[in-house]
Order: structure tokens, then sequence, then C-alpha cells
């Protein structure tokens, strides 16, 4: 005896044809254009229990309990981030040129034995001579 099961669908639907499923505070987070608009974007509460849309009401709860416990040491991490942001990238631009200067000779011998890959590293890079 057998069973008559439904058809397959002919295909699922894409991911540009289902579109965007994140909601208008992620779309804001997306848009922030650099990673301190991103930071404060992030403490954003709305958007931290954003993060249970989507679930059943008795999970969702649960989740956004979870959120608001955990919120305060999310909050302290993007302050901190903020506030040591400028300081660290200052830091990591002193090591770049650290790293610069005692490379300087192999880039020196580099440059000079390939002189192609010189010119397509300038270009790129949009340096002269």
């Amino acid at each position: 005896m057998s069973t008559a099961e439904p058809s397959r669908p002919q295909r699922g639907s894409t991911a540009q044809e289902r579109g965007s499923d994140a909601n208008e505070h992620e779309i804001a987070f997306e848009r922030a254009s650099t990673w301190t608009q991103k930071l404060k974007a992030g403490a954003n509460p709305r958007l931290v229990l954003s993060q249970a849309d989507g679930y059943p009401p008795g999970i969702k709860q649960f989740l956004w309990f979870c959120l608001v416990l955990v919120y305060p040491a999310w909050l302290f991490v993007v302050v901190l981030g903020l506030v040591l942001a400028w300081p660290l990238q200052l830091l990591a631009k002193a090591g770049e040129a650290v790293l610069m200067l005692l490379f300087w000779p192999v880039r020196r011998h580099h440059f000079k034995h390939h002189p192609e890959e010189a010119a397509a590293w300038r270009e790129k890079h949009g340096k002269t001579g």
C-alpha cells in the first residue's frame, strides 16, 4: 500500500528573492560608516533586544531576560572601546612605523630587483616615485 506524498517544489527562493531579514536597528547599525559610529549604535539597548526578534513569545521573553542581564557588561565593553580606541589606534600606527623602519632594507632590495612589482604596488597605493 503506497501513500501519496505531495510533490516537491521546483526550487526554493533565493536570498535575493526573499530579501533581507534584518530589522530597522540592524540596518541602522550596518549603515554606520565609521567603527566609532558602529560602537555607538551597538550600545543602543533596542539593538541588543532586537536580537531576540523572530523567536516564539516564551523563548523571546527568556532571551530578553538574558540580554538585559548581559547588557551592562556589553555597555562597559562598548564604552571601554570608545575610550581606548584613539590610544590603541595611535599605538598601532607607531608599531606600523617601527616595522616599516625595520623592514626598509628588505623593501628597498625587493623594489630594486623587481621593478614591475614595485610599479604595481605604487599604482595600487597611489604612491609616486
